[in-house]
């Protein structure tokens, strides 16, 4: 079994990582570091001139990604 852990900090790429179970001492160690497990949902399919915009949110202790579709501004 995996873990998914992971890092956000605003204005950089979320860091992902597995692992697995097994390896306790790493997991223990991403954690003290601020890694989260970690929460996807699957991203949704934009229409056009639609454009699909992730949030992610500390809920309950965990990193949540979720989705938003939004209308793209008039050109």
């Amino acid at each position: 079994m995996e873990y998914q852990l992971a890092k956000y900090v605003q204005g950089e790429p979320l860091d992902l990582r597995r692992v697995d179970k097994s390896q306790g001492a790493y997991i223990t160690e991403l954690r003290n570091t601020g890694f989260l497990d970690f929460v996807p949902s699957e991203q949704p399919t934009g229409e056009p001139g639609t454009s699909v915009v992730e949030s992610l949110d500390v809920v309950d202790g965990k990193l949540v990604q979720s989705w938003r579709v939004v209308e793209d501004a008039p050109q």
